[in-house]
């Protein structure tokens, strides 16, 4: 038999880079960069990935590209995404998150395929005071959450008009290796590097951290279960809740720096809450193996990689 063809949109993006990275030793990899797209996270494997440049807009570049692919798998992580407090336009947030969320699933419905991952955000359910369950009512609060949502409605809805095996997946906030820099670990662990000062918002606001490893774990896990989950929306988060405070506090311990932490010193942005939870218990039940790695080992093991690559960061322009 030959290798597992693979398709992944957002490849150049934080988890879809790692996921192309972990995938491409075993793998055909192909994925889908918009022009101009930065290509830093997958310079050291590029030679190891079949890249077709296309925009998530063009219904029938992405034809083509699913026709010469012919993907077994296909994991969408193509997101606008939301760094450091600056909320993208709203027409850019709808075509890429909601309209390339359509465009890809038809092109790639022609080609044909055996499981289609199709990636949600925790954004789609809005505040709540509990863990957040699939079954949740959703109220997003900004134009990325709806647009999510949006696209997970679709994909279930084309599920049951077309039998096809697409999962949808809730990311809440993975973190690690090739993250965005103004994310909130990402930004602690580079200038604690470097010893500089941290400004921040809410030491009270809450995140649900998971580490990239483990998300690939699980992307890859739900591959060999399309048919089994089509059309079920899981949660994949740590199923914790971690303050800011606490977790800046251990970024600073890891990193041994002299780094002071300056809060309040950064814009709060509606998302900032304090509770933001996901409730994993279906993931858990659902796909057999998959385990989540203790926060503090996770946030240990991203920080110490911080340290060692804060260099790639340098005159980044993105």
């Amino acid at each position: 038999m030959g290798k597992t063809r693979i398709l992944i949109s957002g490849a150049t993006g934080f988890v879809g880079s790692n996921l192309a990275r972990r995938l491409c030793k075993t793998s055909e990899v192909h994925i889908i960069s918009r022009k101009g797209s930065n290509h830093w996270r997958l310079k050291d494997i590029a030679s190891d990935l079949t890249i077709h440049e296309a925009s998530l807009t063009d219904e029938n570049a992405l034809n083509e590209i699913a026709k010469s692919a012919k993907p077994d798998i296909v994991y969408h992580l193509a997101t606008t995404g939301l760094y450091g407090g600056k909320h993208p336009d709203d027409r850019e947030v709808i075509n890429t998150s909601f309209l390339g969320s359509v465009k890809l699933i038809n092109a790639c419905s022609k080609a044909g395929f055996k499981c289609f991952v199709n990636t949600g955000s925790s954004s789609e359910y809005g505040i709540k005071e509990s863990p957040m369950k699939e079954t949740d009512s959703c109220s997003p609060i900004n134009t990325y959450g709806v647009a999510k949502l949006a696209s997970t409605l679709y994909a279930s809805n084309f599920v049951k008009k077309n039998d096809l095996p697409i999962v949808n997946v809730r990311l809440f906030s993975p973190f690690g290796p090739y993250d965005h820099p103004l994310r909130l670990i990402s930004y602690a662990s580079l200038n604690a590097a470097k010893g500089k000062d941290l400004e921040l918002s809410d030491p009270n606001s809450v995140r649900d951290y998971i580490h990239v490893d483990d998300v690939v774990d699980f992307y890859t896990r739900l591959a060999r279960l399309g048919e089994e989950l089509k059309g079920e929306t899981l949660n994949l988060g740590s199923g914790q809740e971690m303050k800011i405070s606490y977790v800046v506090k251990k970024i600073i311990e890891f990193s041994d720096s002299k780094s002071k932490v300056l809060w309040q010193k950064a814009l709060k942005r509606d998302f900032d809450t304090e509770h933001w939870q996901s409730d994993m218990t279906k993931s858990k039940k659902l796909v057999k193996g998959f385990k989540i790695t203790p926060f503090d080992d996770s946030l240990k093991k991203a920080v110490e990689w911080f340290k060692e690559n804060h260099g790639l960061y340098d005159n980044l322009n993105i």
